[in-house]
């Protein structure tokens, strides 16, 4: 059984975080899921709340999904953190990689995410 209890889905998309929501709800059904449409939004909600899981989308309007993910990661070194993108240019999934930042290409697969969930 995987232990996180809290997750932030951080995607401009209203659709892309319904997509997610299904296969996270697959995976865990007892998890907690807060939305962000951007990273603002984000970032605000991380001031006041701790999630143990950040699934967060590249390409958003304002702040990009790495910048904000490098601030999470820097606020709170312990949360898990996936850029979930269709952008897999080598300069994005290496800059995550140095950062211990995950990378799930969209579309989303059920097992993509599972995997990054478990460690596996």
């Amino acid at each position: 059984m995987v232990s996180y209890t809290r997750i932030l889905l951080v995607d401009d998309s209203k659709l892309a975080r319904m997509a997610m929501r299904a296969v996270v709800n697959d995976i865990m059904v007892d998890a907690e899921m807060l939305e962000a449409a951007d990273a603002e939004t984000a970032l605000d909600m991380l001031e006041h709340d701790r999630f143990d899981v950040v699934f967060m989308d590249y390409n958003m309007p304002g702040v990009d999904g790495l910048s904000a993910a490098t601030i999470i990661r820097e606020r709170h070194p312990g949360a898990s953190i996936a850029l979930v993108t269709a952008m897999a240019q080598d300069s994005i999934v290496e800059e995550a990689g140095r950062l211990s930042i995950s990378f799930i290409t969209k579309p989303v697969r059920r097992q993509d995410v599972a995997s990054f969930l478990t460690g596996a």
